[in-house]
C-alpha cells in the first residue's frame, strides 16, 4: 500500500492524504481553499477521505455538483 494518495472529486483535486504510520491513519492535506475544513484531519483509509470531500462539496455547491449529492457514498 502507498504512503500518500490524491484525492479528487468531480476531476478537482481535493488534496493528498498521506500515511501516519504511528497513528496508523491517513492525514488530509487541502489542495484549494475549498477543502480547508479537512485539513488536518485523520482518516482511516484513503476512501474516507475521498466520501468526505464529495460530500462537503455536495453540501456546498449541489447546483455544480449534482451528480455528486445522487452518487452512493
Amino acid at each position: 500500500m502507498s504512503d500518500a494518495y490524491v484525492v479528487q472529486v468531480g476531476g478537482q483535486t481535493a488534496g493528498i492524504v498521506v500515511r501516519d504510520t504511528a497513528a496508523e491513519t491517513f492525514s488530509f492535506f487541502a489542495a484549494t481553499h475549498r477543502f480547508n475544513v479537512l485539513e488536518g484531519q485523520q482518516f482511516a483509509e484513503p476512501y474516507a477521505a475521498e466520501r468526505a470531500a464529495r460530500q462537503l462539496i455536495a453540501r456546498r455547491d449541489p447546483v455544480l455538483m449534482p451528480e455528486l449529492r445522487r452518487a452512493p457514498l
